[in-house]
């Protein structure tokens, strides 16, 4: 079911959410080809199919939002796995491991502080017990070095300021979250990334 954005909702989220450092241009790549094992073409590639996808439907796809992520994970997967990335879906949540590096690497829509470092990074949406406890991996990780530590891949949601453009300048994120906030139905948002690699 397509959901409305809904970090803006909780305006005080943002006191919460403090993040590290965002890291851009030719470093942010060279993590990600030495860390991750891969480029950001690889993601802009995935996000112009979902967006070519996403712009075949209506207003009447209610759908189109969740669409459009599952088509963004598909892409990326299909592109990563020839090299060697496993793609895990047993706890129901798509997840990307690079066993190499010992990452986990799970994919969602940001909101609008993706590509910007004057805002606190966090999902468009509240997440559930499937990126909590991913994010808990993150957190109790010092005290067993066998969890996989935990990055989101964030891609701009429809909402975002960029696609008010003709031709917009694609961006993503990959960030490593530290907490979350829980809110009151129970669901978290990812908060307090301490590493955030922007893909520009």
């Amino acid at each position: 079911m397509y959901q409305e954005p809904q970090y803006e909702i909780f305006s005080d989220l943002d006191s919460h959410n403090k993040d590290g450092e965002l890291i851009n241009n030719q470093k942010a790549i060279e993590i990600l080809k030495d860390k991750f094992g891969f480029e950001p073409q690889i993601l802009f590639d995935a996000l112009l199919k979902a967006d070519g996808n996403f712009n075949l439907k209506t207003k009447l796809n209610r759908g189109s939002g969740m669409a459009r992520w599952g088509d963004v994970g598909e892409h990326i997967a299909l592109q990563l796995i020839p090299k060697g990335v496993l793609y895990n879906c047993d706890s129901g949540q798509p997840t990307l491991v690079i066993t190499d590096s010992n990452i986990q690497i799970i994919i969602m829509s940001g909101n609008d502080a993706v590509g910007n470092i004057d805002s606190p990074i966090s999902s468009n949406c509240p997440k559930g017990v499937e990126t909590k406890n991913k994010i808990d991996s993150n957190i109790y990780r010092n005290s067993n070095s066998e969890k996989l530590e935990t990055w989101i891949l964030y891609y701009p949601s429809r909402k975002h300021g960029l696609y008010g453009a003709d031709d917009p300048n694609l961006i993503c994120e990959l960030a490593r979250p530290t907490s979350y906030q829980v809110i009151k139905s129970g669901k978290i948002f990812p908060t307090n990334h301490d590493c955030r690699l922007g893909c520009v």
